[in-house]
């Protein structure tokens, strides 16, 4: 049994469902309509994840900036499934990451040409989505063939006392009130998957869904599966 089929869902769970649906959609519609769905997709869920930071930096009284961006993340981690290094502070942050479970997921599945498309996405739709006007230069991924990602914060200025300030906000305030558990993660994705996949590919778009919830059974199982689809009535726009 692979990592992430015991307990609650984590980052692994979210990886495949991204993989497996993408990876209906491409079979179906094509590589190049299909990709292109599936990037639209992904900057949905990322925009929709950087607005509801931003609305509870907002309730905070906390400015939309680059250090609260980052201390405003809203997932946890597993513990040694992710590596950064932080290989300048100021006035850019420029990171390296030499390990990531997304990509150690996609590859281990045979997925990675669907989650090379996350990838191109993801970080830059959840910046738009927190403040438009904030830049991240996202130089290199790992599942685009580099040997480590890289990517730069524009003036977050990493100092002793920013990086203090995003290690208690992400710590006190907002603390674990802005962290969503994985189940949540993956419900939004699938959401945003299947509005996206139906608005752009009608019963084809369905069905490639449907197919990716089916793999998702049977790995994990027709309960686990259930937990993601019971998720399609959140409000995921929502802070609450």
């Amino acid at each position: 049994m692979s990592k992430g089929e015991q307990g609650g869902f984590t980052e692994i769970h979210h990886a495949l469902v991204h993989g497996w649906i993408g990876q209906a959609i491409v079979e179906r519609a094509g590589e190049q309509r299909g990709e292109a769905v599936i990037r639209k997709a992904i900057r949905q869920y990322g925009e929709e994840r950087g607005r509801r930071m931003a609305m509870r930096a907002e309730a905070n009284k906390h400015a939309l900036s680059m250090p609260n961006y980052i201390g405003y993340a809203e997932y946890r981690l597993t513990p040694g499934e992710f590596e950064m290094k932080i290989m300048e502070r100021s006035p850019h942050a420029r990171t390296s990451i030499p390990k990531c479970p997304w990509y150690a997921t996609w590859k281990e599945n045979e997925l990675l040409a669907v989650g090379r498309l996350y990838c191109l996405e993801i970080d830059q739709a959840l910046l738009r989505g927190f403040n438009p006007r904030l830049v991240l230069e996202v130089n290199a991924t790992l599942t685009n063939g580099a040997a480590d990602g890289e990517f730069v914060y524009r003036d977050a200025r990493l100092t002793v006392v920013s990086y203090l300030l995003i290690q208690y906000r992400r710590a006190i305030r907002p603390g674990a009130r802005a962290v969503k558990p994985w189940d949540y993660h993956v419900g939004h994705l699938l959401t945003t998957f299947e509005k996206v996949a139906v608005e752009e590919l009608g019963q084809v778009g369905q069905e490639a869904v449907e197919t990716g919830l089916a793999k998702f059974a049977q790995r994990y199982g027709e309960q686990a599966m259930q937990k993601v689809v019971a998720s399609r009535s959140k409000d995921y726009q929502s802070v609450m």
